[in-house]
């Protein structure tokens, strides 16, 4: 009881703080092996030849379960070796994103303030979005004993990857947690070929 309340008291903090918990992602213990199966039903969303950046790589599980014939490259809040890129997306994405088709966020989203922000930052060649959420309407879990840092519920969710031309192309649930495959919509063009 004593660690769920500490947990609690630190999300807290955290929120009232609008900081990253990186006391917590900087220990090993904390990438559980179990995520692993909510990590391969993305991976099989994933389009074969596709160029893959994975937001909050963890243990790396996403590289050895994509399709044949991606380009993989993690990234994470801790740098956990050399081929990691540093990222803590409660701040801006400190690299260039053009040259990635497909995004991948596993288990990473619940610890984000403003999901929006991370879309915005997604260039126009980022055609495909995998990634899982406890909706708060969905996923009854404990949000603060769970260290999460956000509340969406899947409305709130739809809304956000409406606003930035996203398509829910396939929708899936692992213990009570939102999977999402998302695809960028094609841009209408007008009687003239230019776009809309």
């Amino acid at each position: 009881m004593r660690k769920i309340a500490k947990q609690v008291n630190s999300t807290r903090q955290l929120r009232k703080e609008k900081q990253s918990d990186h006391v917590r992602w900087n220990k090993p213990d904390q990438l559980f092996e179990d995520w692993n199966e909510r990590t391969g039903i993305l991976a099989s969303m994933v389009r074969s030849g596709s160029v893959v950046i994975e937001f909050g790589a963890g243990n790396m599980a996403l590289k050895s379960l994509l399709p044949q014939g991606c380009r993989y490259t993690p990234s994470d809040i801790v740098k956990r070796n050399p081929d990691f890129l540093k990222c803590d997306l409660n701040e801006e994405i400190p690299f260039d994103l053009s040259a990635y088709d497909t995004a991948v966020l596993s288990g990473v989203l619940e610890y984000v303030y403003d999901i929006d922000n991370v879309f915005k930052q997604f260039p126009e060649n980022m055609k495909n979005i995998l990634l899982s959420y406890s909706c708060k309407d969905i996923s009854h879990a404990n949000r603060l004993e769970n260290g999460w840092l956000s509340d969406y519920s899947k409305k709130e969710m739809d809304a956000v990857f409406e606003k930035y031309d996203y398509q829910i192309v396939e929708y899936k649930e692992w213990r009570n947690q939102s999977l999402f495959s998302l695809r960028k919509a094609l841009k209408k063009r007008c009687c003239d070929g230019a776009t809309e």
